[in-house]
């Protein structure tokens, strides 16, 4: 009788401790380095913004709002945003310069640049798609009011990268953040075709 109730608690310690999946134990980390640097984010942005403002006396906090950023999303990724940012703005400036012409000899070697520049990017996301998903880093979104050169308060907002190593880097202000979120968005939803859809 004995073994049999050692054998039921044996049982249940083994399989009432199922193993953490890879996604769970990421969010863990992010989560205790996030409670670790929230106390002194506010400090940090601040002196950042000290050389980037136009009259850093100015500065007046509103916000910050914090977010993990797990190695899978595409925004996060460096060289993926700067590829998506530019591509963005190549299709912008074609439709600009040249409408819907694809037929003349400059709108061709145009597309042509942005179908190279477009397979860059889908190689980047396939490679971002492989990753086995990690904690990469926090992103602390920054709301405040300054002044401007032409001393008009106005309200900023920009996201900051705290990285695993504690470094802190500017990532973007929001509304080039949404610019790229939306462009990623469609780029995956609808394809690469993307610059001869609209």
């Amino acid at each position: 009788m004995k073994k049999l109730i050692w054998l039921t608690l044996l049982l249940v310690l083994v399989c009432g401790c199922k193993p953490q999946s890879r996604e769970q134990i990421a969010e863990k980390l992010g989560l205790a380095m996030k409670a670790k640097v929230e106390k002194n984010v506010n400090e940090r942005i601040k002196k950042m913004l000290d050389g980037m403002l136009e009259h850093p006396d100015s500065y007046q906090p509103i916000s910050t709002d914090m977010s993990l950023v797990m190695n899978n999303m595409i925004v996060y990724d460096s060289q993926a945003f700067v590829a998506l940012r530019d591509l963005d703005n190549s299709i912008a400036k074609f439709r600009k310069e040249f409408g819907r012409d694809t037929v003349s000899q400059a709108a061709r070697t145009e597309l042509e640049a942005m179908q190279a520049m477009a397979g860059v990017v889908c190689d980047k996301l396939n490679a971002i798609a492989q990753r086995p998903v990690e904690f990469e880093a926090i992103d602390a979104y920054h709301q405040f009011y300054a002044k401007d050169k032409l001393n008009r308060k106005l309200r900023r907002g920009y996201h900051f990268i705290i990285h695993k190593d504690n470094r802190i880097t500017l990532l973007c202000d929001h509304e080039q953040l949404l610019r790229v979120q939306a462009f990623a968005e469609k780029l995956l939803s609808r394809g690469v075709n993307v610059i001869e859809d609209e």
